[in-house]
């Protein structure tokens, strides 16, 4: 049951049912972010993959009808139009056409008709369309999902045909619930219902029907998680550096040399990070430290080259050895940023602040930290606004909350008009009024009481508080106890007779997008819940920045509940 092996699975499925021979791959924007994210184009290439393509890339060029082409695409119209075109002037000798998702019949005609030439050997659908970060993880990459707060043109349609292609890919076939409070929510579940009941001969095995789920909840519910500041390497990364399908910009890290201003962090090509990802950031340290005396122990052994059997050693283990390298290069060059950053920006005392204000109690002493932080001219404009957030949101009810006091500080610093007004739109987006669940109610507790946890490796980190748990976990714990509130998260479709006390397989659909916090605390809610099999997706990754992005996209539009600030 995992999402990077299914896609993996498709991948090598189209290459090995092919005639033998040099192929190109043709893709389109979305497939070419599909398959780079789970497999090197150096491992492709190693299976007789001459070149890829983008179809809404290509120019009529040179003929090279001694290549296969293998086409990988999703099942929009634009791609019908632009294939239509391709099959009617083919460049190759044979088309092996491979779609992400459902196709319809009129599409297939519409192919048939423009193949004069008979080149199309193959049509298929498979079912990878989707971007699966990690066995358990998997995205849409699509920042604009809504108009106001409902789907936004074309993307209902989009969002449905990836649920359901996970579903069919994994051969799920599950009960549905959703979050009763949105309305975005309970129009997906509906379509994806009606897409199951459609292209039901597409399930083999309908066995284990009881014991699976689909559970869609609106990132509107915790609008906390996505803006608080992450201690997990994949989460730290993306929070300060930003991943975009895989990738990581360091052109901006003074010194970098050509090869470092854009690096793979993928946890499916480099093993080391796959290891790490879930590290926290003391950890994170020590292990950087590990891999390098490590790479100082073979680089020594390497050094001694005093005959011809230690030639041959070396030029065996050259390849190995040069990977190694490049490894420590790149993520000592990551975690040294890493650390500036936290460094020159307090983030540590920032976070600790934030951890204290969302799971503490203490209005008083919240308030007065946060105006210490606000007001400190070390402190990055932006994260004194998220700390003015996350206190909005924390004591929105509280009858001494001086919101307008804490937003007077920030313009004394000159801190824009827009992200004063992105305030209000949050409190309207995901406060008291429009959350379904009681966000802050189990969280409560004495600061005094909260263990530090005490991070080891890197001088300088201290402590760091980290108790901060994700709603969506809470949420899972309900649903594995068979607790799950049907007022809350009703059934999609008539209530099953015997509803599954426990499902063993449950997909959870994060409409407005998910944070990697919730990507690592999904990955131990599995350790911890042998049994039990958690896969977690969402419109698309978050982090602070792209949230409060997505939030002012959400309510452009939507006249003002809360008070002007």
């Amino acid at each position: 049951m995992s999402l990077v092996q299914a896609v993996k699975d498709y991948v090598s499925k189209m290459i090995t049912e092919s005639e033998p021979g040099y192929k190109i791959m043709l893709m389109d924007k979305e497939t070419t972010s599909f398959v780079s994210v789970v497999l090197g184009m150096s491992e492709v290439m190693r299976q007789e993959v001459y070149m890829f393509e983008r179809i809404d890339q290509t120019s009529s060029g040179e003929n090279m009808s001694y290549l296969k082409c293998l086409v990988f695409i999703r099942p929009t119209r634009e791609n019908i139009e632009l294939l239509t075109r391709e099959l009617q002037k083919p460049r190759y000798g044979a088309y092996y056409i491979y779609f992400s998702n459902v196709i319809s019949k009129s599409d297939v005609k519409l192919l048939a008709e423009a193949d004069e030439h008979e080149v199309v050997r193959d049509i298929q659908e498979l079912y990878a369309d989707y971007q699966a970060l990690a066995p358990h993880l998997f995205t849409l990459n699509m920042p604009v999902h809504s108009q106001g707060l409902k789907w936004a043109n074309g993307a209902l349609q989009r969002t449905c045909q990836s649920v359901a292609g996970v579903l069919f890919s994994l051969q799920f076939l599950p009960y549905i619930r959703y979050q009763n409070n949105s309305e975005m929510a309970r129009s997906l579940a509906e379509n994806i219902r009606q897409t199951i009941l459609k292209e039901g001969s597409l399930y083999s095995n309908i066995g284990a029907e009881g014991s699976m789920l689909l559970l869609i909840v609106d990132r509107r519910d915790d609008p906390v998680t996505p803006l608080l500041q992450q201690w997990t390497y994949e989460a730290m990364v993306h929070e300060l550096l930003g991943v975009n399908n895989g990738r990581v910009s360091l052109a901006h890290v003074s010194g970098v040399t050509d090869d470092l201003k854009e690096v793979v962090m993928s946890p499916t090509q480099d093993e080391f990070y796959s290891q790490c990802m879930y590290l926290n950031y003391g950890e994170i340290g020590q292990t950087i430290k590990d891999l390098m005396e490590d790479y100082q122990r073979k680089l020594s052994k390497q050094q001694k080259v005093e005959s011809i059997n230690d030639m041959k050693h070396f030029v065996e283990s050259y390849p190995q050895f040069k990977k190694m390298s490049g490894t420590v290069t790149k993520h000592v060059t990551v975690v040294g940023e890493l650390s500036r950053l936290v460094g020159t920006h307090n983030l540590l005392g920032i976070s600790e602040c934030q951890q204290e204000l969302v799971c503490g109690s203490d209005h008083s002493e919240n308030l007065q930290r946060i105006y210490q932080l606000v007001t400190d001219p070390k402190v990055r404009e932006m994260d004194a606004v998220i700390l003015v957030m996350l206190y909005a949101l924390r004591h929105e009810g509280h009858p001494n909350n001086d919101v307008r006091g804490l937003v007077n500080s920030l313009r004394k610093r000159s801190v824009a008009d827009h992200h004063i007004k992105l305030l209000s739109s949050l409190l309207d987006y995901g406060g008291a009024r429009a959350r379904q669940s009681d966000l802050f109610g189990t969280g409560v507790q004495d600061v005094a009481s909260i263990r530090k946890r005490l991070f080891k490796g890197l001088k300088g980190v201290d402590n760091v508080y980290t108790q901060h748990k994700p709603l969506l976990i809470e949420t899972l714990m309900e649903v594995v106890k068979g607790r799950l509130r049907e007022g809350a998260f009703p059934y999609c479709g008539n209530p099953p007779a015997s509803p599954p006390v426990r499902p063993q397989n449950i997909v959870v659909f994060v409409v407005g997008g998910l944070t990697y916090e919730e990507s690592a605390a999904v990955h131990q809610f599995n350790i911890n819940n042998p049994g039990v099999r958690v896969i977690v997706g969402g419109s698309s990754i978050h982090n602070s920045t792209s949230f409060l992005c997505s939030v002012d996209l959400a309510m452009e539009g939507i006249p003002r509940k809360t008070l002007r600030i």
